[in-house]
């Protein structure tokens, strides 16, 4: 895949999120897990976006009531499964219009055979890295093992990426990375991103 394809999904916004979305990424996940430092609050609705933007809700183990209430009151173009969520769970939501990017930790261990039954319902994948953390942790994992991912669903690349991963995100090619996801390393707080740090990265990425 050619680098000027690559989506960029900014993720776990929070703060000045209309200031943020002057730059234009293709997605900004808002994650709805009262576990997670950038959790913004079950009653937090989405700022009016750029709309060429598509806005993720991030959730971890939430209930299908939950989310159909959150995806209604912000309608959410995507709605990112970051837990152990099953296939048959996955089903229920996809066959309630639900658009879903399924997550999965990858570790040097992980075996993609894992994810087979997940296919028919997830548009795209995301693979971060194998923490205690449920995303967030700013530790990568080797992206070499991506090599072994030979299925037809497009995936996100996460983990740990920061704006001297420049290099290594030209270097690295796979037919069905759809784009970075990218979070704590353009932090100033947890949820609160910086505005200059992000603005250099896009425009590096863009320029490929």
């Amino acid at each position: 895949m050619k680098s000027q394809l690559l989506k960029i999904k900014i993720c776990g916004m929070k703060f000045d999120v209309q200031k943020i979305s002057d730059l234009f990424p293709d997605f900004i996940g808002f994650i709805f897990y009262p576990n997670s430092p950038r959790f913004v609050g079950y009653d937090f609705v989405i700022p009016k976006l750029k709309k060429e933007i598509l806005r993720i809700g991030v959730f971890v183990n939430e209930s299908e009531e939950n989310i159909l209430k959150i995806n209604k009151k912000n309608k959410l173009d995507f709605v990112q499964l970051h837990g152990i969520e099953s296939p048959f769970y996955c089903e229920r939501l996809c066959k309630k219009g639900l658009k879903l990017i399924k997550s999965f930790r990858i570790d040097d261990s992980f075996s993609f055979k894992k994810i087979v039954d997940y296919i028919p319902y997830c548009t795209y994948f995301l693979f971060d890295s194998n923490t205690i953390h449920y995303g967030g942790s700013g530790i990568k994992f080797c992206w070499k093992k991506l090599y072994e991912y030979t299925f037809q669903v497009p995936f996100f690349l996460s983990g740990g990426i920061g704006i001297k991963d420049f290099d290594n995100i030209k270097n690295f090619s796979h037919s069905k990375m759809f784009g970075i996801d990218i979070n704590s390393k353009f932090e100033i707080f947890p949820g609160k991103k910086n505005n200059t740090k992000l603005n250099t990265f896009i425009k590096k990425i863009r320029k490929l």
